[in-house]
């Protein structure tokens, strides 16, 4: 896939990535060397390394992107930029991922890293954790050589005794532990007490949501002057993203803290700046100059970075669709629930579902969301049903045997390299995106899809939220999702079932209400309010006890 660039007919930079985990070198002939038109003149854009991969020139290479398609397992990206990077910062290789720019926190203040997965945000907290020296594309292989190349800036951090803190990104690996939680406490010399009800249960029979609560409250109570979370949110419900939301700001208030997350919200209310990643997955990344976070944000959406005059996509809106879209005939409608499973119980109010609608379903873990969603495919055994579980347990059938539809496909950006890998061997943001488009693929009158946003980057939510609408209007599908991404929620519902009780214990369902009415109503349950950002139209959450919070109280408008 070629890269136009956006501001200029001459780019400034080209990249060239070849993947060496798909290449199959000789195999296919070179068929990349074969197409390319400078390789056909007699000069050497494409050589053989002493390894046999192809090894592509930068310098020589004219943008033409016929070897792109021509490459028989896609291992092949050619981008052509307009925007001139000043340096390297690290490179893994020749023709491999490289990162441009090296972001460092702020004194005594919380700073977001906001962009999608497969940029360089993990390879730069790498960096600035000293566990990857940078090697400035030149080959440097320490730290001693590293600071020769940094600014004055740079060294002086790196170069200064900094205890770190990492609450890590795959909590998964954890799962796999025999550990027990009070083991792991008294290796760290912490006590948790909120944690004592769990101390004798071992790291893998805990839940995500516990495991994640787990792991956060370690790494905040380390004695560190820097402090790394790096996505928190996962397996959280929404009253608990803004639980720790809170307590990350007092806990680590005067300390060096940088978030990594994709729920914008949850980032908008947590820290104090932001630094932009924006790039192409696994080609390159690139960090923009620190914003205060809602510039920084609203830039993000924008797709532009002003300061560096750099467009990186079309912008994102938040009121490009009207309510009047909505149709108003009733597809099916469903009897008031009681259902009792010992321990807890549930009651859902009767509703109806419409044809071509969005319905957000949302609430606190543990209060029968996904009982619900189970109990409707029960009860609408005579309709067509199409469920994506909250889990993906992955098998090992090959991506390109689920009959994915070519339109979803194009839409959700799925590369030709996935679809010649089986399920199990996917990461867990392309195993989402597939099993989506899968379950989106077949013929289906009502299309229940549990967390869906759950690993998939800023850009992926928000490309999710634009195709389901869309895809709900032009086929007449009905659609009900279970998130807990506010900002997902709001942009992509028609109407919102609100979930209210006691987790563990008891559920209330509201029936459906309209998405204006179900985010206030919810909100309320939360007891937290939030307001539209004048410029992008996106949902932000009151600071409580300010200004717009305590008047939007006083008016019981939740949501405005």
């Amino acid at each position: 896939m070629v890269k136009i660039s956006l501001n200029s007919k001459i780019p400034k930079r080209r990249i060239a990535v070849v993947d060496r985990d798909l290449c199959t070198k000789e195999e296919c002939g070179y068929q990349c060397i074969k197409v390319c038109p400078v390789n056909r003149s007699k000069r050497e854009c494409i050589t053989i390394d002493d390894q046999g991969y192809p090894v592509i020139s930068e310098e020589l290479c004219i943008g033409c992107g016929l070897c792109v398609p021509k490459c028989p397992v896609d291992a092949i990206r050619i981008i052509n930029l307009d925007f001139d990077f000043s340096r390297t910062i690290h490179s893994y290789g020749v023709n491999s991922f490289r990162i441009y720019s090296l972001p460092l926190p702020r004194d005594r203040s919380i700073v977001g890293f906001v962009g999608r997965n497969g940029i360089g945000k993990s390879t730069v907290i790498g960096i600035l954790a000293k566990k990857i020296i940078p090697n400035f594309d030149s080959g440097i292989d320490s730290w001693e050589r590293a600071y020769e190349r940094m600014t004055v800036e740079e060294r002086t951090f790196f170069q200064s005794d900094r205890k770190v803190s990492i609450k890590p990104q795959n909590i998964e690996l954890f799962r796999r532990s025999d550990v027990t939680v009070r083991e792991l406490l008294d290796r760290m010399g912490i006590k948790l007490d909120s944690f004592r009800h769990l101390e004798n249960r071992t790291l893998k029979d805990l839940s995500g949501g516990e495991l994640q609560r787990l792991l956060i409250e370690i790494s905040i109570s380390q004695n560190a002057d820097l402090f790394y979370l790096d996505e928190p949110t996962n397996f959280l419900d929404v009253f608990e993203r803004l639980r720790y939301a809170i307590k990350i700001r007092d806990i680590l208030d005067g300390k060096e803290v940088i978030v990594v997350d994709h729920d914008l919200a949850f980032l908008d209310y947590t820290v104090d700046y932001v630094y932009l990643f924006v790039g192409e997955e696994d080609v390159f990344g690139f960090a923009s100059g620190i914003r205060s976070v809602r510039s920084g944000i609203n830039e993000y959406l924008d797709g532009y970075l002003k300061a560096e005059n750099f467009r990186f996509r079309d912008p994102i809106r938040f009121d490009d669709y009207t309510e009047n879209e909505m149709s108003q005939k009733i597809l099916v409608e469903y009897n008031e629930m009681d259902i009792d499973l010992g321990e807890f119980r549930l009651h859902v109010e009767p509703g109806n579902i419409r044809l071509g609608e969005v319905i957000g379903i949302v609430g606190r873990n543990g209060i029968g969301k996904t009982t619900f969603i189970r109990e409707m495919v029960q009860r609408l055994g005579s309709m067509r049903i199409a469920y994506k579980p909250q889990y993906i347990v992955p098998d090992t059938r090959y991506v390109k045997d689920l009959n994915i539809s070519s339109d979803l496909i194009e839409m959700f950006q799925i590369r030709r390299s996935i679809l010649e890998r089986r399920l199990h061997e996917l990461s867990g943001g392309q195993l989402q995106k597939v099993y989506i488009s899968y379950v989106l693929s077949q013929d289906a009158d009502i299309y229940l899809l549990d967390e869906p946003t759950a690993y998939l980057d800023i850009e992926n939510r928000m490309r999710l939220a634009r195709l389901i609408r869309k895809y709900a209007l032009e086929k007449q599908r009905s659609i009900l999702i279970i998130d807990h991404d506010i900002m997902f929620i709001d942009r992509i519902s028609h109407r919102i079932i609100v979930f209210d009780g006691e987790p563990g214990i008891r559920g209330y369902g509201y029936s459906p209400m309209d998405r204006v009415q179900g985010m206030n109503r919810f909100l309320s349950v939360l007891g937290i309010t939030m307001r539209r950002d004048p410029d992008t139209k996106r949902p932000r959450i009151n600071k409580p006890g300010s200004v717009l919070d305590r008047e939007q109280r006083a008016s019981g408008v939740f949501y405005s």
